[in-house]
């Protein structure tokens, strides 16, 4: 599966997080080709940590998660950016935060 970040026209500080088996050759072309994508909202987050360990080293650790919150349809003229964000390898699940 693929994450991207997405920027839609007139909202260049707004982002949408989708999430697609298709890699990112394949929804560029679907998207010009089909003039629209049918796809997964996701909420993304994302946060690195790091420490020293008893030995002082440093140990760095990188967390990634995206939950669905629902079906997305892309619009080919709606679309400015279509973005693939990269989950660092070996990144860990985001744990939940206390309430």
């Amino acid at each position: 599966m693929f994450i991207y970040r997405v920027t839609l026209r007139g909202d260049p500080d707004g982002e949408l997080h989708v999430r697609d088996k298709r890699p990112p050759k394949a929804m560029g072309r679907d998207l010009v080709k089909d003039g629209y994508l049918v796809t997964e909202a996701v909420s993304v987050r994302a946060a690195t940590s790091a420490f020293d360990d008893a030995s002082g080293n440093t140990v760095k650790e990188e967390f990634f998660s995206a939950t669905p919150i629902g079906a997305a349809v892309l619009v080919r003229d709606a679309v400015a950016t279509l973005v693939e964000h990269v989950v660092p390898k070996g990144a860990e699940p985001m744990p939940d935060l206390p309430e």
